[in-house]
């Protein structure tokens, strides 16, 4: 199989080592979205880096696809969520599983690559997992149910979902004691989010206008987001 002119997805998570330092630590819902003329495992290792204290794991694949042309198209359909260069923002751990829904319907023809994980990786990457899932059952969702929140945490573990009114939610990506809220509606403005949830920021100043993602509260505290999420209950409520 030829590996030339391939497309991937690949996952930015704290290694080990840094691990060590911060037990608490997990890498925020980042992917990137790049291409390489290499075998991915090998381009693999070259972002991995034997000095670099974050690994990055490479998780989807395709060649056999104008891989370059697929990949501007995605850079530009996701450009309100890009953070930098080829790195992404994938708040509610979507984007895995929507690239490889747009490529198996539009380009059939590509082959997927099976990839490889190196031991270090996987056990880095499981790890990282298990301590999300665990916070998420054992942090949020008792909070969410106090407030009679119904919810559904997403099947990697990573966040929670639920339905405030019209607006749709995701908590996720715990880093440094910190979480993420985002926030979507196609019935509501940014204005009205920022009015209505008490911390909460516009996304970024290239979103488009038809882009359901509306607004965030970014790396705060867990009583800082359920804060502004008890304000709209009780506001709705009152």
């Amino acid at each position: 199989m030829s590996t030339q002119n391939t497309l991937y997805i690949a996952e930015p998570i704290f290694s080990e080592k840094l691990q060590k330092f911060d037990s608490d630590s997990s890498f925020p819902p980042i992917k990137k979205i790049g291409i390489t003329t290499d075998h991915p495992e090998r381009r693999e290792r070259e972002l991995l880096g034997t000095m670099s204290p974050v690994k990055v794991a490479i998780v989807k694949a395709w060649t056999a696809i104008d891989a370059r042309k697929i990949e501007s198209l995605l850079h530009t359909v996701l450009d309100n969520t890009r953070l930098d260069g080829e790195y992404f923002w994938d708040g509610n751990e979507t984007l895995i599983d929507a690239v490889s829904e747009f490529i198996e319907s539009y380009h059939p023809e590509a082959q997927e690559i099976i990839i490889s994980d190196d031991s270090d990786v996987r056990a880095a990457t499981e790890a990282a997992q298990k301590k999300n899932s665990q916070r998420i059952y054992t942090e949020v969702v008792p909070k969410l149910e106090s407030l009679s929140i119904e919810h559904s945490v997403t099947k990697n573990g990573k966040g929670v979902r639920f339905k405030l009114g019209e607006y749709q939610f995701h908590i996720g990506g715990k880093t440094g004691g910190r979480y993420t809220a985002t926030i979507w509606s196609r019935t509501k403005s940014t204005e009205q989010a920022l009015a209505q949830f008490p911390f909460a920021q516009e996304c970024s100043a290239n979103s488009t206008d038809d882009s359901p993602r509306i607004a965030r509260i970014p790396m705060s505290k867990l009583e800082t987001i359920m804060e502004s999420i008890t304000h709209f209950v009780e506001s709705q409520n009152g």
